[in-house]
């Protein structure tokens, strides 16, 4: 543990430290995390890393069309936003083994 809490992860180009990786595993990211939580950084983020998170959003087992109807989203910007926050969250959880 001493070894994992002394260390930090880029994430989507944003730094974490462990802790911040443990709060994010057991709340989840759209609460509030620094890098994840205006439209305009998400929007930029995703643009940016557009491959990584739809190949791992696709190896979680979802698509964009199964995503916008289960979630109801109107717009591309609210599947961007979640995606972001679902990758950071899987990650999280895989860092931390929540």
């Amino acid at each position: 543990m001493t070894a994992l809490a002394n260390r930090t992860w880029t994430i989507l180009g944003e730094e974490f430290e462990y802790d911040e990786l443990k709060d994010i595993a057991n709340h989840g990211a759209d609460t509030g995390v620094h890098g994840f939580t205006y439209s305009s950084d998400l929007h930029d983020m995703y643009e940016e890393y557009t491959d990584v998170i739809d190949d791992h959003i696709n190896e979680l087992g979802y698509t964009m069309a199964e995503v916008f109807e289960e979630r109801g989203f109107d717009t591309l910007q609210q599947y961007k936003e979640w995606a972001c926050w679902v990758y950071l969250e899987s990650m999280a959880l895989v860092i931390t083994d929540y």
